[in-house]
C-alpha cells in the first residue's frame, strides 16, 4: 500500500511538473551541464526547441532536421528572454542540473525560417492579373498591381513577365479572364512549367473613381479591389489566396487608382507572406516521372521509400502508372528544386537498383528514362 500511494505521489508530481503552465513561460526540467553556465545554455537551447516545435505546429509549418539544428544553431539570446532558473541547481555525478523557465520570441523564429527558407533557393515566381482602371482594361502592359507586387514582394524571385506571355499566346491560352476559369487556369500554370517555375499567382484587379470627397475641391476618392490566388505550379494545389481593398484620395484619377492598387497589394503582404511560409516550409512539390519500369518493380524495389529517405524530402505520394507504357508518376516535396533531387537520385542508383538517364531535368519536374 505504502509502495503503491509512494508511486502515485510520484506520478502525479511527474505529471504536475511537465504540465505546461498557462503564463507564456516554457518550462524545462533536470537540464544537465558540465557547469552552471552550460546547463543555462542547454536548458535555453531545450525552451528554444519546444517554441520552435509549438511555433511550427501552430503554423501546420514542416522543417527537417538540418533547418531545425540550424535555428537551435542560432544564438539563444534575443529568442529566448525573460530566462530565469527555478530553484537551486543540484549536482549529478560529474554534472549540473538545474530546472528553468523562459519565453520565444515567435516573431525571431519566424524570420529565422523564412531566412533560412530563402537560403534554400527563393522559388521562381510568375504572375498574371487583369487589370481595369475606370473600366478600362490594361491590356499587353506591365499592370500597376504587377508592379506593387514586384515591389513588395521582395522574398519572391520574378521571372520575366513578357516571355511568360509570349509563351502563354503560343499555346493558346489567354491573358485575359483567366481567373476562375479552370481551362484557363490550367493553361497557364503548364506555361508557368515551361518557364520553370514554381509559383504562379493569378488575379484581377479593379480600379474606380467613386467620386469627389466630401469637402475638398478637386480631390478624389479611388478605390482598388484586389482578388488572386497563388498556385503550385507543380501540384496545382493553392498555396495561399486572399481578397483586399484600399482606398486613395488624389486629385489624378490615374495616379489615385494606381496608389489604391498599391495599398491594397501591400494590406494583403503579410497574410500572405505568412500562407507561402507555412505551405513552402514542407517544401516544394516536384514532379517526378518515370518510364520504362513495371510499377510491380517500383514496389519490389520500394523506390518511394528510397526517396522519401533522402534528407530534405518531406513527403513522398504516388500519382498514377501506366503499364501500357511502363511510365510511374509521383510527387516529391522537397527543400530543394528538380535539379537538385535528380543529382540525390543519382547518388541513390545503387540503394534502388536501377540505371536510368534523365530525359528532362526542370526545377518543377524530373522524367527519368529507365535503362535496360
Amino acid at each position: 500500500m505504502k509502495l503503491y500511494l509512494f508511486t502515485l505521489i510520484a506520478f502525479l508530481f511527474t505529471t504536475c511538473e511537465l504540465q505546461k503552465k498557462d503564463d507564456g513561460f516554457i518550462y524545462v526540467y533536470n537540464v544537465n551541464g558540465v557547469n552552471l553556465d552550460d546547463a543555462e545554455m542547454n536548458a535555453k537551447r531545450k525552451i528554444l526547441e519546444k517554441g520552435l516545435g509549438e511555433t511550427v505546429e501552430g503554423e501546420t509549418t514542416v522543417i527537417d532536421a538540418e533547418m531545425k539544428e540550424q535555428i537551435l544553431n542560432t544564438s539563444v539570446e534575443g529568442i529566448v528572454y525573460e530566462y530565469s532558473q527555478i530553484g537551486p541547481d543540484r549536482k549529478k555525478d560529474y554534472n549540473v542540473v538545474i530546472d528553468a523557465k523562459g519565453k520565444v520570441n515567435k516573431k525571431s523564429i519566424k524570420d529565422a525560417l523564412t531566412e533560412l527558407m530563402k537560403r534554400k533557393g527563393s522559388p521562381n515566381f510568375l504572375m498574371l492579373v487583369e487589370e481595369r482602371v475606370n473600366g478600362k482594361l490594361n491590356d499587353g502592359v506591365v499592370t500597376a498591381t504587377e508592379n506593387a507586387f514586384v515591389a513588395t514582394y521582395k522574398e519572391l524571385n520574378f521571372l520575366d513577365r513578357n516571355q511568360f506571355l509570349r509563351i502563354l499566346q503560343k499555346e493558346g491560352g489567354k491573358t485575359i479572364g483567366v481567373y476562375g476559369n479552370p481551362k484557363e487556369e490550367e493553361k497557364a500554370l503548364l506555361a508557368a512549367a515551361e518557364m520553370d517555375a514554381q509559383i504562379l499567382l493569378i488575379g484581377k484587379t479593379d480600379a474606380k473613381n467613386i467620386g469627389e470627397v466630401d469637402g475638398t475641391s478637386g480631390l478624389f476618392s479611388n478605390q482598388a479591389t484586389l482578388v488572386y490566388k497563388i498556385v503550385d505550379v507543380g501540384s496545382g494545389q493553392i498555396i495561399a489566396a486572399n481578397n483586399s481593398t484600399a482606398a486613395y484620395p488624389h486629385v489624378s484619377p490615374e495616379s489615385g487608382a494606381q496608389e489604391a492598387i498599391s495599398r491594397a497589394v501591400q494590406k494583403s503582404h503579410e497574410s500572405v507572406v505568412n500562407q507561402i511560409i507555412s505551405k513552402l516550409s514542407s517544401g516544394m512539390v516536384i514532379r517526378v516521372v518515370i518510364e520504362g519500369m513495371k510499377y510491380d518493380d517500383y514496389l519490389d524495389k520500394d523506390i518511394s521509400g528510397i526517396v522519401r529517405k533522402i534528407k530534405g524530402v518531406n513527403a513522398v505520394s504516388d500519382k498514377s502508372s501506366n503499364n501500357a507504357n511502363g511510365s510511374i508518376v509521383m510527387e516529391v516535396k522537397a527543400l530543394f528544386n528538380g535539379t537538385i533531387l535528380y543529382r540525390k537520385l543519382r547518388d541513390r542508383r545503387s540503394d534502388m537498383g536501377v540505371d536510368f538517364d534523365q530525359k528532362e531535368v526542370k526545377p518543377g519536374s524530373i522524367v527519368l528514362k529507365i535503362k535496360k
